[in-house]
């Protein structure tokens, strides 16, 4: 997991850049690259059988919107 953050972090892109050769657990999971077009995060699973599944990061766009609003209210 801390490879994946630092990648997150350095590259915005959790999985491995390209010709690194780092072996992490999670090499084995493609993460999806968070843009502003594709908002998707990795959900992981406690069921064997689907260890992580896709889902749109929409959970939380009212509340970021919110934030922005008082943000542009407050013109910072």
């Amino acid at each position: 997991m801390r490879t994946a953050s630092v990648n997150f972090v350095n590259h915005r892109d959790p999985n491995h850049p390209s010709g690194s050769t780092a072996i992490s657990p999670l090499s084995n999971i493609t993460w999806p690259k968070y843009t502003l077009d594709d908002k998707k995060m990795l959900l992981f699973s406690d069921n064997s059988s689907e260890e992580y599944t896709t889902l749109p990061d929409t959970y939380r766009a009212d509340s970021i919107a919110a934030i922005i609003e008082v943000q542009t209210a407050l013109g910072v």
